[in-house]
This record gives structure tokens, C-alpha cells and sequence, in this order.
């Protein structure tokens, strides 16, 4: 993320302001740094007691003008929905329940297609940095999402209330919701809006509780239909929203190379050498001074790697969700194909 949103920041072409979007805060580990990168960032995070931990970071980074932290989770519908298992320790994590009627804590589900307008958000007269409530932040915004919370016909809320300009990144971790998180996303992927995106993908026992009546269902049908599901979304990703797709180091990271090798899904014609894994290398594209910050100390120690990947061709995404409950966690990398060319110029074996 810091090498893409520091390509972005010193684009001269770039006249929209710097934006990460952080679905599944958590603490605010991403949006801090998207923030100290100098990038606006909209955070997503449910639970109360984190949303006043992602706000104290950004008052002591200096970064509360530039962060909107947002009470909702991220869903395909619109609708309130119990959390349980909220751990308050360290981990912090709280999921998305359907059964639980009576659980510890409500919430509100939106759409990321309509997240709130930036001027709506980052107002000039109104430096807020954390939300409690759909009023707080638009009182004709929370009009149209309650509308469409209570309807059951989807009723899409006015553009002009909505957020369409450029996502420079965005970041999706929501405990195995992420396929309803990209469908949420689907009019701004359809517009070429998202102009890069990662999210944590599978193993498919990770999306068993996405499913209403999950413990009506059986462990087989489930996985049918999750991966099923799972699939969809990628060929969607490469054929209709112009992504690249690239899976990124995770638990099964070793077990992806083993599977692609034994495919011969290979990019190098030595067979000696390296054959599948990408090196992404950051590399001095406009020619200015270094900023000598901690980014540029990082990319010193790691001679210049940004990440290791490995790209996801279209024709392999089945098969490699169909192995994916054995291959294991992974991680995959959404990037727009037209997207500023300086980031991906340096992808090399």
C-alpha cells in the first residue's frame, strides 16, 4: 500500500485527492499509514470501543483531518445485523451474526457503492473524525439508507450523496464476508474506480458464516455455493471490471507455488531459476529528491522489494478455487489495468 499511495501522491496528472478506503479497520493499522502516507482514508469499523482506538491514533499521528471513521459493516444489502464473538483484548474482533437475535451488539450494514460523498465526509466547516450514527454524518444520507435498510427492493440512494471518485486502494478484511464486500463494491469496480484492492481470500471454511441458515446447510452445499460464489466474483474482476488479479504471501503461500509448478503454470523457460514467483521493485519514477522517511529506509533494507505476488490468470481461477480449502489463506491483489503504469512497470522473475 505505501509504495501505490506514494506513486499516487506525487502523480502531477492526479487532480482527485489521495484516497484509501479501510473496510474492516480493526485498530487502524492500515488507515494510520494511509494516513501518514498523506492519503485521505474512510474506515469502516462496527465496534465502538475500536472506532475510539482508530481516533485516538489519528489524533496522536496528527492525522484527524484526513480520517472518517464510520460505524457500519460492509455488506451487499442493507440491513442491521447482530456481531458476536467481539474479543476485547488485543485481537479485537467481532463477526457478522445472522442467527444470533439477541447478541451483544447491532449494527448497521451498507453498500461500499455508497459510501457517503467525500465533501461530505471531509467537510471544511466540520473536522469529524469519528461517526456514531448515519444522521451524524448526512441527515438526507441517512434518509436514503434507512429507505433502503427497510425496503426490500433495493433502493439505491442519489449519486450526488455518494462517493464516485477514485479509491487509490482499498483494503478489505471483514472475517469472511469479503465476496459480499466486492459485490458492494460493484458499481464503483463497474465505473473503474477502485483503482487497486486487497483483500484476505479463503480458505473457503472462512466463508461458511456468510450464509444465512449456515447450520441448516450441509458442509458440501455450503462449499458449493460459497465457492461457486468465489468464482463468480473473480471472472467478473478480470472480464467486466478490467483487473489484474496477483495473490499476495499468506499461510498458503508455499502450497500456491507447488500448485502452479505442478501445472506448469510457469513464466521462465530456465528451469534452474525462480519460475512463478514475481518480484515487485520500487524504483525512482519522477526523477525527485528522496524524502529519507521510514518507507525509503524499508525499501533500503529489502533492496528495493515492494512484495513478492503471483499472478492469477483467468483460466486458472477455478481450479484454484476448487484447491483453495487446501491450499490454504491467501491473500489477492485487484489492479486496474489503465492504473498509473509507474507501479507495476517493475514487476520482474
Amino acid at each position: 500500500m505505501k509504495w501505490i499511495l506514494r506513486v499516487y501522491r506525487r502523480d502531477p496528472e492526479r487532480h482527485d485527492p489521495l484516497l484509501m478506503v479501510d473496510a474492516g479497520s480493526n485498530h487502524g493499522l492500515f488507515s494510520m499509514v494511509a494516513g501518514a502516507s498523506g492519503a485521505h482514508a474512510i474506515a469502516f469499523e462496527p465496534q465502538t470501543h475500536l472506532r475510539s482506538v482508530i481516533t485516538l491514533g489519528a489524533r496522536l499521528n496528527q492525522i484527524s483531518n484526513r480520517l472518517r471513521v464510520l460505524p457500519f459493516a460492509v455488506l451487499d444489502k442493507f440491513r442491521k445485523v447482530s456481531m458476536s464473538k467481539i474479543a476485547l483484548g488485543d485481537g479485537g474482533v467481532g463477526f457478522l451474526d445472522y442467527a444470533t437475535k439477541d447478541s451483544i451488539m447491532q449494527t448497521q450494514t451498507i453498500r461500499l457503492d455508497h459510501i457517503p460523498a467525500f465533501d461530505t465526509l471531509f467537510q471544511k466547516t466540520k473536522n469529524q473524525t469519528m461517526y456514531s450514527s448515519l444522521s451524524e454524518i448526512d441527515p438526507t444520507y441517512a434518509r436514503a439508507i434507512e429507505a433502503a435498510t427497510t425496503n426490500p427492493k433495493p433502493q439505491p440512494a442519489d449519486s450526488k450523496l455518494l462517493l464516485r471518485q477514485p479509491i487509490h486502494f482499498l483494503k478489505i478484511d471483514v472475517e469472511g464476508f469479503e465476496l459480499q464486500a466486492l459485490d458492494s463494491a460493484t458499481n464503483l469496480f463497474k465505473a473503474g474506480l477502485v483503482e487497486h484492492a486487497v483483500l484476505e481470500f479463503g480458505p473457503p471454511d472462512r466463508w461458511d458464516v456468510t450464509l444465512e441458515n449456515a447450520q441448516n446447510i450441509e458442509l458440501a452445499a455450503k462449499r458449493k455455493q460459497t465457492i461457486t460464489h468465489a468464482k463468480q466474483v473473480l471472472h467478473r474482476a478480470t472480464a467486466e471490471w478490467d483487473m489484474d488479479l496477483y495473490l499476495l504471501p499468506a499461510m498458503g503461500w508455499e502450497k500456491t507455488v507447488q500448485w502452479m509448478l505442478a501445472r506448469d503454470i510457469t513464466y521462465s523457460d530456465k528451469p534452474d531459476t525462480n519460475q512463478v514467483v514475481h518480484k515487485l521493485m520500487a524504483w525512482d519514477f519522477d526523477g525527485m529528491p528522496k524524502e529519507n522517511d521510514e518507507f525509503e529506509m524499508e525499501l533500503e533494507v529489502k533492496e528495493n522489494l515492494v512484495t513478492e505476488c503471483i499472478p492469477l490468470p483467468e483460466d486458472t481461477i477455478d481450479a484454484f478455487m476448487d484447491d483453495l480449502q487446501d491450499i490454504g489463506e491467501m491473500y489477492v491483489w485487484f489492479v486496474k489495468r489503465d492504473s498509473n503504469p509507474a507501479i507495476m512497470s517493475k514487476l520482474e522473475l
